[in-house]
């Protein structure tokens, strides 16, 4: 099942200790770019939070905030030295500006590198267990919406690929009599040319359309068009994350339409070729937002 790279999640789990929140954003990316904001308390386990997260996912640019509040008091800890630090350097900037208002300790509570929180061991891997149920529930949530939308994209992506084949069809259908239109198109300008009383030789003739029928042969690309859209038919349905490749067909597919173009001698087949190329560009958009 294809998976789109942007999606939303947000899990709350309340117990008799702590509410933990978990908000998960992803959007698109060449590769998997993991942002982590938690709790410093929780800073031993940034690494272990994206290890897990490349368990769920493959690309993207996922930002993760966990916030941790606690339903029981806790013990503080004042950092008297780094409050006294704060304290006499809002009384200089006091000072220095004229300010007549005297300096308050509500001043000092927007530092919180005052109030500190010292947690052992056995405390942090209790809330870390906590955390890491509600992260995974998170992530499954997240998987669950980036499917969502890659079936939304799979429909696009699936009827793009059937305009495509259909009009590589109708090229190799126009394409059969090449040969003869060719032919018959420079027998028309050579008569126009040629006085009246001046007989076309035809072994020259038959030499110089099967050389220009030659340059014009784009059997080739309809053939690699052809297993192109059909890798691409398979890769929209297999459950692995294909972005990558599939966005790698499409350079190859633009390739074929632009030799088909730089080759065709005839206007309905370079129509067609540009109506393709068309298509395709919008299917090269359209798999940017896939993992």
């Amino acid at each position: 099942m294809l998976k789109s790279m942007t999606g939303y999640s947000k899990v709350e789990n309340i117990d008799e200790n702590y509410k933990i929140t978990c908000e998960i954003k992803s959007l698109n990316s060449k590769g998997l770019d993991i942002g982590v904001s938690i709790p410093y308390f929780l800073n031993s386990k940034e690494i272990l939070i994206s290890k897990i997260v490349s368990e769920y996912l493959k690309r993207g640019r996922v930002h993760i905030k966990i916030n941790v509040k606690f339903l029981k008091p806790i013990e503080m800890n004042l950092d008297f030295a780094m409050a006294k630090s704060y304290y006499e350097s809002l009384e200089e900037l006091r000072e220095s500006f004229g300010i007549q208002t005297p300096t308050k300790l509500s001043d000092l509570l927007v530092f919180k590198e005052v109030f500190r929180t010292d947690f052992d061991d056995e405390e942090i891997e209790r809330l870390w267990n906590v955390v890491e149920i509600v992260l995974r529930k998170a992530l499954k949530e997240l998987v669950k919406e980036r499917e969502k939308e890659g079936k939304k994209l799979q429909i696009d992506i699936k009827n793009m690929i059937s305009k495509m084949n259909e009009i590589v069809n109708n090229i190799e259908n126009v394409s059969q009599n090449l040969k003869d239109v060719i032919a018959q198109k420079i027998k028309d300008n050579i008569e126009e040319i040629l006085p009246d009383n001046v007989e076309l030789d035809i072994n020259q003739f038959e030499t110089a359309v099967a050389l220009i029928a030659d340059r014009a042969d784009i059997r080739e690309e309809i053939v690699r068009l052809k297993s192109h859209l059909k890798r691409m038919e398979e890769l929209i349905e297999s459950d692995e994350p294909v972005g990558t490749l599939l966005n790698f067909l499409t350079q190859e597919v633009h390739r074929e339409f632009n030799t088909i173009l730089s080759k065709s001698r005839l206007l309905e087949i370079s129509n067609f070729a540009l109506e393709g190329k068309y298509i395709n560009s919008q299917l090269k958009e359209q798999v940017q937002n896939l993992e």
